[in-house]
C-alpha cells in the first residue's frame, strides 16, 4: 500500500485530500504543528502527527525527515505557501521521498507577481500597467504621479520579517494622502519588493490547472457565489461552472512558457470590456478543492497517478451546476453581515439565504455523511475560539 504525508492537516484542501486518496486505499498519514485538526479527524486519516513550526526551519526539516522515516512515506503533500517554500529551499536535505512540485525557481518566478506581469507582458498576455519598486521610500517621491485608485501589490504574498511569516496584504489607494499612509505604515513594504498597479474593475476569474511535467492533464473553474468577508475574500459558497476556452488557452500559455508541473490556480480580473487582466498564480492547492472532487476532476489522485509515474488525464467535460458550502465560513460571513451597517432589508435577506440549509445540488465542505468527525473538530475548535 502506498504511503503519503498531508501537511498543513487544519485547512479544509488538506481534509480534501485526506478524504480523495484515502477513499481511493492509499494510506494517509496527516500532520500539523497542533495536534487537533480537521484532516486528522477524519476516517480517512490512517494516523495524524505533530510536527514543528516551519518558522523554525531546522526543527520543522528535521521533524518532517522523521515522520517520512517512521511511515515510509512515498508521496508528501504541503498545501500552504509557507511549508511548500521551506521544503523547497531545503529540498536537497529532505528524506527520500517524493515532492509533486515545480523547481522552487519556477514557482518563485509564479509566486512572485512582480516578474509573473514580466512573463505575461513578454507572452502577450494582458497585465495592469505596473511600476516595480524595492522599497516604501523609494515609492513616496512619486506618489503624485501615480493614477488613481491605485493597488499597492507586495511582489509576494508571504514574507519574512525578523524570521516571522507574515501576510503581505494588497492594499487599495484611492488618492495621493492614502498611498503615502499605506507606504508608510506597512511593514511589509518597507525593504521587500512591491508594485504600484492599475486598478482594473471588473469581476474576478479563475481557471484551475493540474499538470504533469508541462502537460496539461486536467483543468476546472468555479464561481464564487458568497464570501467571507463580503466585500471579498475567501469562497463559502462556490459553484462549478464552464471553463472559459480563452481563459483556458492563455492559462495554459503561461504555464507551458515555464514547463509547469503540479497544480495551479490562474486569477484573472475580467474588465468591463471583457479583456481578462491576470492578478496572480497560486502553486499550491486552494480552498474549495472538495467542489472540483465532487464535480468530477478529481484533483488530488490525478496528480498521486502522475507523481507515481502513472500516466492519467482527467475528464474533458465535469459535471457544472454543482455547489459546496462552507457552513462555519458562511456563518462568519453572516456575522460580518449583521453587525455591519447594513440595511435592515438585507441582514433580512442574508439571514434568509443562511438559512437553505438543503438545497439541491449543495454539498457541504467539512461536514459530509460518513465523515462527521471533521465538523465535529471544527465546531469544537470554533468554540474555543469564540470563547478565546
Amino acid at each position: 500500500m502506498e504511503t503519503v504525508l498531508v501537511l498543513d492537516a487544519q485547512q479544509r484542501s488538506a481534509l480534501a485530500v485526506t478524504r480523495s486518496l484515502g477513499s481511493r486505499g492509499i494510506r494517509v498519514i496527516t500532520a500539523d504543528t497542533v495536534a487537533e485538526t480537521l484532516a486528522g479527524a477524519s476516517r480517512y486519516s490512517a494516523e495524524s502527527e505533530v510536527y514543528a513550526s516551519p518558522s523554525n526551519p531546522d526543527a520543522f526539516l528535521a521533524s518532517i525527515n522523521a515522520l517520512i522515516k517512521k511511515h515510509s512515506i512515498d508521496v508528501l503533500y504541503p498545501v500552504t505557501e509557507i511549508s511548500l517554500y521551506t521544503l523547497l529551499a531545503r529540498r536537497d536535505e529532505l528524506a527520500d521521498t517524493r515532492l509533486p512540485l515545480a523547481p522552487f525557481s519556477t514557482i518563485k518566478q509564479l509566486a512572485n507577481k512582480a516578474e509573473l506581469v514580466a512573463l505575461c507582458n513578454g507572452l502577450g498576455v494582458a497585465a495592469p500597467q505596473s511600476v516595480q519598486y524595492f522599497s516604501a521610500a523609494a515609492a513616496i517621491d512619486d506618489v503624485r504621479k501615480f493614477a488613481y485608485p491605485a493597488i499597492i501589490k507586495p511582489a509576494l504574498s508571504r514574507i519574512q520579517i525578523d524570521g516571522q511569516w507574515v501576510n503581505a496584504a494588497v492594499r487599495h489607494a484611492a488618492d495621493a494622502e492614502a498611498a503615502t499612509a499605506i507606504l508608510k505604515n506597512e511593514p511589509a513594504l518597507q525593504q521587500h519588493p512591491f508594485m504600484v498597479q492599475q486598478c482594473i474593475e471588473g469581476h474576478g476569474a479563475g481557471v484551475f490547472l493540474l499538470y504533469d511535467h508541462g502537460e496539461c492533464i486536467a483543468h476546472f473553474t468555479h464561481r464564487r457565489v458568497r464570501e467571507r468577508p463580503p466585500s471579498g475574500g475567501v469562497s463559502v459558497l462556490s459553484e462549478s461552472v464552464a471553463t472559459d476556452p480563452a481563459l483556458l488557452a492563455q492559462s495554459k500559455r503561461i504555464l507551458d512558457a515555464v514547463n509547469w508541473h503540479g497544480v495551479a490556480m490562474v486569477e484573472y480580473k475580467v474588465a468591463a470590456d471583457g479583456t481578462p487582466y491576470i492578478m496572480e498564480v497560486n502553486t499550491r492547492f486552494w480552498g474549495s478543492l472538495q467542489l472540483a472532487i465532487d464535480s468530477g476532476v478529481d484533483f488530488p489522485f490525478l496528480l498521486h497517478e502522475a507523481t507515481m509515474g502513472r500516466k492519467t488525464r482527467g475528464p474533458e467535460k465535469y459535471r457544472t451546476g454543482n455547489r459546496l458550502r462552507w457552513l462555519m465560513g458562511d456563518f462568519d460571513r453572516l456575522y460580518l453581515v449583521l453587525r455591519g451597517q447594513n440595511s435592515s432589508r438585507q441582514k433580512i435577506s442574508e439571514t434568509l439565504q443562511f438559512l437553505k440549509i438543503l438545497q439541491p445540488g449543495t454539498r457541504y465542505e467539512v461536514n459530509r455523511g460518513g465523515d462527521l468527525q471533521p465538523f465535529w473538530r471544527e465546531l469544537k475548535l470554533y468554540w474555543k475560539a469564540l470563547r478565546g
